[in-house]
């Protein structure tokens, strides 16, 4: 079975910020949560303004849902005050398929929080035991295999195109049937409309103990408790792939480094290592500089994964 390195969508866990000193109190604070809702990003944002109010870093902090690609929430001028927006991989493939240079021109990355790692699950009645029958399916006709996950162009869409590519199969034939969430992607492998599909652990792990579902395959670098499946690098597919969750902040922001500051505060706190227990994320901190670079070659890759898939 013939293989190729696909580059990881590199992602270290870290267990927080180090050297974090009290931020500045604030009045207020507005966070902006682009695209539809029921994300990771409305977790993430409802537990800043839990730690940050609890704290007292803010008397406030605003959350606003914002339409579309986040667009608005950075455009500044004219528009409602944003100090920070979430960012994550969908973020960065609506601002690719709208070319729109969203990194250089309106955007300041500050950190990388969390993110949420991937699990190929099958249905028990679907004759998909291994990952390695799925890859064959997959190289014999990249058409066949109907995998279900998240929102279209979303982070299961991209690691299902990237593990094409690992494969050798050609990304444009695929067969991705795109749900509002991935927990609605889990419930139609769990209900047979579907016998593959992407979930986090999470979601997927109370089904697989039951015998409720056959994972295939994890996204991350190491094997994870509670799901009994080989990483895809183990299987022959150089991908390590988080759902993360990051901040930015629109260009023209007063105090950066005081927001800056905040972020690593909240990474630092109980509360934060607690709220990712209880949702199975798992940190990933990266600021300053490293996350700068991190976040421009993700939107690169993504600008490219989405033009070897066709869809920009």
């Amino acid at each position: 079975m013939r293989r190729r390195t696909v580059l990881a969508l590199g992602v270290l866990a870290l267990a927080g910020a180090c050297g974090v000193q009290e931020p500045p109190r604030r009045r207020e604070l507005s966070l902006a949560v682009p695209g539809p809702p029921g994300g990771c990003g409305d977790g993430v944002a409802a537990g800043i303004k839990a730690l940050v109010e609890g704290r007292g870093w803010a008397r406030a902090v605003r959350i606003r849902r914002e339409a579309g690609d986040g667009g608005t929430a950075l455009a500044r001028p004219g528009g409602p005050r944003t100090d920070l927006v979430i960012a994550d991989p969908a973020l960065l493939a609506a601002c690719a398929r709208g070319r729109d240079p969203l990194l250089v021109t309106r955007a300041v990355p500050l950190a990388r929080l969390a993110g949420e790692w991937e699990v190929l699950v099958a249905s028990p009645d679907s004759g998909y035991r291994t990952f390695e029958q799925f890859a064959a399916a997959l190289l014999r006709d990249p058409r066949g295999p109907r995998v279900a996950g998240g929102a279209d162009r979303g982070p299961e869409h991209l690691l299902l195109g990237m593990t094409a590519q690992g494969l050798g199969a050609d990304p444009r034939l695929l067969d991705y049937v795109a749900f509002d969430s991935r927990a609605q992607a889990v419930a139609a492998v769990l209900d047979g409309r579907l016998a593959l599909g992407f979930g986090s652990r999470r979601e997927v792990a109370p089904h697989v103990r039951a015998g409720r579902l056959r994972p295939l395959a994890v996204s991350s670098a190491e094997r994870l408790p509670g799901v009994d499946a080989p990483t895809l690098s183990e299987s022959g597919v150089r991908i390590v792939y988080a759902d993360w969750t990051g901040l930015i902040a629109p260009h023209g922001t007063p105090e950066l480094d005081a927001l800056l500051d905040l972020c690593r505060a909240v990474a630092d706190t109980p509360g934060w290592r607690s709220l990712c227990d209880r949702n199975d994320w798992t940190p990933m901190w990266l600021d300053g500089d490293d996350f700068r670079q991190w976040l421009a070659g993700e939107a690169r890759r993504t600008a490219l994964l989405l033009t070897d898939l066709g869809l920009r």
